[in-house]
């Protein structure tokens, strides 16, 4: 098992940056810390088992999608651009040098991006002021193709002389990240606006500056076109060990809804093990690339709806789901969900967590009609805090 380089190696921004708990102690060590801090949270369900958590086999640069702040420092009376993580009280964003748990690619990017951002006079947008213009870069990189987007998120419609300013950008980052092939392939430079005062990054209108939207994933034997607002996995490494304990407890012709389902990919891996899935998801954009990826991936027992989950969900009453897959945003399912799926009466509910806390709230909910039957931490976020849990539920009345 890999453990964490010690010394000089330990990144230079490690104790200030946000981003990263678990630098400084064996990965081990910090594999029992989140597996600890399931047992805790959950101590009051004692006949759940609670399952060894499932370690990444690799526990640096696993991250392949980046979203960094645009942020500032004064020198002298100049203000200089800066891009990178929020340090821990989130007071300033760090300037960035190296990053220990994102792709090596991705880090060229961003070190191009900064430079270029620099060169042009741009600078960073102000939310008191309403001044500047950079909010985020946003940046993905397929683990099987190797392919890169970059998006540039600004505050303003207009990018100062776009045309010449977006060639310059082409230029930086192919020089940056080489034409070896070794971080990566540039496929497309999209400028994406969002003018509200939000923590989202992304808004809803793009431009492509240069080349293509989206990258060629693929996720077992299934293809995938992935854009910078498609929800995905950050980290494709771990992946498939989450996606195949969700298989596991799909029994065989089972009929399945597979609610916040994205642009579908765990729909088209349990396809196989089931009679019928029915994806369904609010993101338009994931949900326009889950229709698409039906076409060329030719799987014939899976469909999809797009809209809010708590509004499609009570329109499948009476049509005989007998399981249902929830992995839904990090804020949980909410009182109005969990309510639907008690009066649904699923068979079993296979619940795909990334906040333990949220899980837990609704647990409390889901218990009054299911046994919480098992747990299953899997460290999909190595070096933080954060830990993902398949949580599987079975019907109380159905045993």
């Amino acid at each position: 098992m890999t453990t964490t380089k010690t010394g000089n190696s330990i990144c230079t921004h490690f104790g200030t940056c946000g981003g990263c708990n678990y630098l400084d102690i064996d990965y081990t060590k910090e594999l029992r810390k989140k597996e600890q801090n399931i047992k805790e949270l959950f101590k009051a369900y004692r006949h759940v088992e609670i399952k060894t958590i499932v370690p990444s086999p690799s526990p640096e640069y696993y991250r392949h999608k980046i979203q960094l702040p645009f942020g500032r420092r004064i020198v002298g009376n100049k203000t200089l651009l800066t891009l990178g993580l929020f340090n821990k009280e989130a007071s300033f964003v760090l300037d960035q040098t190296e990053c220990q748990i994102q792709d090596p690619g991705l880090t060229e990017v961003a070190l191009a991006v900064k430079q270029w951002a620099r060169r042009e006079g741009l600078l960073p947008y102000n939310e008191k002021s309403k001044r500047g213009m950079m909010k985020y870069l946003v940046a993905r990189k397929s683990i099987t193709t190797g392919e890169i987007i970059v998006g540039i998120v600004t505050a303003k419609e207009d990018l100062p002389h776009a045309k010449d300013a977006s060639k310059r950008l082409h230029t930086a980052i192919q020089n940056r990240i080489g034409k070896t092939g070794k971080f990566g392939k540039l496929v497309g430079i999209i400028h994406n606006i969002n003018t509200k005062h939000t923590t989202m990054a992304l808004g809803r209108e793009e431009h492509l500056l240069w080349g293509r939207p989206y990258i060629h994933e693929h996720f077992g034997k299934h293809k995938f076109r992935v854009g910078l607002s498609t929800f995905l996995q950050v980290n494709p490494i771990q992946t498939p060990s989450l996606y195949n304990l969700v298989l596991d407890e799909i029994e065989k012709d089972s009929r399945v809804i597979d609610a916040y389902s994205g642009i579908g990919t765990i729909s088209f891996w349990i396809a196989g093990q089931s009679k019928e899935v029915l994806g369904i998801e609010e993101n338009p954009n994931s949900h326009r690339t889950a229709l698409e990826s039906l076409k060329y991936n030719k799987v014939h027992n899976v469909r999809f709806r797009k809209g809010r989950v708590a509004e499609v969900l009570p329109t499948l009453y009476g049509k005989n789901y007998d399981t249902i897959v929830l992995d839904p945003p990090r804020t949980g399912l909410g009182a109005e969900v969990t309510e639907t799926i008690l009066a649904m009466g699923f068979k079993k509910i296979v619940y795909v967590s990334c906040d333990p806390m949220s899980l837990r709230e609704d647990s409390i909910l889901l218990t009054k009609q299911y046994f919480l039957n098992s747990l299953q931490p899997v460290d999909m976020f190595p070096r933080t805090d954060h830990v993902e849990t398949v949580a599987v539920f079975r019907n109380k009345n159905l045993i």
